[in-house]
């Protein structure tokens, strides 16, 4: 009978882990729909707005800078205001932002708006590994996986559905639309965040807690680690997954492959899916280890070296290579912070490392694009993805490995 009871109990305990896990999930998704679905309906926007290639680079890429700028205040927000109070309040300016920019179609009040919803994201996603290491300090690995799973699947809908939702329902240069639609799943998850999200720390056990509160120890390298370099890498792997979902549909309008597009945006992000669900078994074993890092970064340079010198009916092949080695990339390097530093530190090591990351990634879809102008060669957008693949090889080599988390992973 005892031995009954404390089954029963445990099955009791685990439904708030599968619940949170969900919820988890579930704002990852909507952190993402809004910014992917605008990739699809660039060229409408393009023609809509009069936009130069500068103009929509800058588009695509504001909300990196957006975030970038503000991830260390919203870092030092989330220590007075906690956590949950943040993601609410992103989840919120997500859902305004995302709405708002159907209501003004010209390029100031999109610029504005999108910025809103930038604004948005980076408090709910700076806030994200606190609650991990606070609610799951047990299973970190786990949790920001399941977390990227999210944020996948949103990447993938949202690149993939939004143009035949236009298509089939809103109307075919309805783009302010697909605003709308994408509104509703986010007001839904801040419903859901202020019932289900916990106020307390769920999961927290004191002795994990304190055995990760020192950093681990670290091999001697040139390069040290700190929110700084970290940030390179993350940087590094979004410029490189968001520069190839940004110019996909004007690379192929150039290159006379507008056919190819949705089949091209589609790879890109339901490839990272599978990936990202073997992530969630295999990431303890990986993270702390340089060779993801310089395999990842190899395999994306071939695959944008294939995108420009291979048949135009193989992109598909090479975008789904880089949809599944970044979202590993991301996974890997978005739990480094949780893990790495000291849990009062974890929001503002989080902030640094995406104010780097996303200050560095915003330059890549805005360089390409005036290099595009500058040069009339569509191909040349894709110089500073490789340049970033080619920074993540450089720091994968050098920065040292995290002999605590590997010997306790291998």
């Amino acid at each position: 009978m005892r031995k009954k009871r404390e089954i029963d109990t445990a099955k009791r305990r685990s439904w708030p882990s599968i619940l949170l896990f969900g919820l988890l999930m579930f704002v990852g998704f909507n952190l993402r729909t809004a910014l992917l679905g605008v990739p699809p309906i660039l060229p409408l926007l393009r023609h809509d707005l009069h936009l130069s290639y500068v103009q929509t680079g800058l588009l695509t890429s504001l909300p990196t800078l957006v975030m970038g700028v503000v991830s260390i205040p919203v870092g030092l927000l989330i220590g007075k205001l906690g956590g949950r109070v943040m993601v609410a309040f992103g989840l919120l300016l997500v859902a305004l932002g995302t709405y708002l920019r159907a209501l003004w179609p010209a390029l100031i009040p999109l610029y504005s708006f999108t910025a809103l919803l930038s604004l948005g994201s980076a408090c709910a996603q700076t806030a994200i590994p606190l609650l991990i290491r606070q609610w799951f300090s047990t299973r970190i690995g786990l949790a920001t996986a399941l977390y990227s799973d999210g944020v996948v699947v949103g990447e993938t809908l949202g690149a993939m559905l939004t143009i035949p939702i236009m298509d089939n329902w809103l109307g075919k240069n309805a783009w302010g639309s697909s605003f709308v639609f994408w509104s509703i799943p986010i007001v839904i998850a801040l419903i859901f965040w202020l019932w289900l999200a916990p106020a307390n720390q769920p999961e927290q056990r004191s002795e994990s807690v304190r055995s990760l509160d020192s950093p681990p120890p670290v091999s001697h390298s040139l390069i040290p680690v700190n929110p700084w370099t970290l940030g390179l890498l993350i940087g590094g792997t979004q410029l490189i997954y968001f520069g190839t979902n940004a110019w996909i549909a004007s690379y192929n309008q150039a290159v006379h492959a507008s056919n190819l597009t949705w089949l091209a945006l589609g790879a890109l992000n339901a490839a990272q899916l599978p990936v990202s669900l073997g992530a969630t078994f295999f990431a303890h074993k990986l993270v702390g280890r340089r060779q993801p890092f310089v395999v990842c970064a190899v395999l994306c340079l071939i695959a944008l070296a294939g995108w420009i010198w291979t048949p135009a009916f193989l992109e598909p092949v090479w975008a789904a290579l880089i949809g599944g080695t970044t979202i590993l990339l991301f996974t890997l390097s978005i739990a480094l912070p949780a893990l790495l530093a000291k849990q009062e530190k974890v929001a503002a090591w989080t902030g640094t490392m995406l104010m780097v990351g996303y200050l560095f990634s915003f330059l890549g879809p805005f360089i390409g694009g005036w290099l595009w102008d500058l040069t009339s060669v569509p191909a040349i957008v894709f110089l500073p993805l490789a340049f970033a693949a080619t920074v993540i090889i450089f720091l994968g080599l050098l920065l040292p490995l995290h002999t605590h988390i590997a010997a306790q992973n291998s």
